[in-house]
């Protein structure tokens, strides 16, 4: 049984999450847009500013937007800078993956997260 079981929206794509401006690496307007929608969902369920600061670990069922192939590793960074950015864990360092699966394509995509706490 996981500690925590709550849905995000699909993250944006690495290449996506950052842009340079005048020299300088900023998040992007896409990455903006999703850390707001991710602390906008959290808020929702209760669960920012848990502040986790202990070792957890996460099983993740990513439902694409689309049947395109995708990289999972190109998704990762943008949530679990979410998760930060909202509160609930105090540092991306102490995730640990269970499992990392590809679902079926779901309309605007979705990210299933179960986190067991350690």
């Amino acid at each position: 049984m996981s500690d925590y079981n709550f849905t995000l929206p699909f993250p944006p794509s690495i290449n996506t999450l950052r842009a340079c401006v005048r020299g300088r690496m900023i998040t992007s307007k896409k990455g903006r847009e999703y850390f707001d929608a991710v602390k906008t969902q959290m808020n929702a369920l209760g669960l920012c500013d848990e502040r986790i600061d202990r070792p957890v670990v996460i099983s993740l069922v990513m439902h694409p937007r689309t049947l395109a192939k995708f990289d999972v590793s190109n998704y990762l960074k943008a949530y679990e800078d979410a998760l930060v950015k909202c509160g609930f864990l105090v540092d991306d360092h102490w995730i640990e993956y269970g499992s990392i699966k590809k679902g079926d394509k779901i309309k605007g995509g979705e990210l299933v997260v179960s986190v067991n706490l350690k």
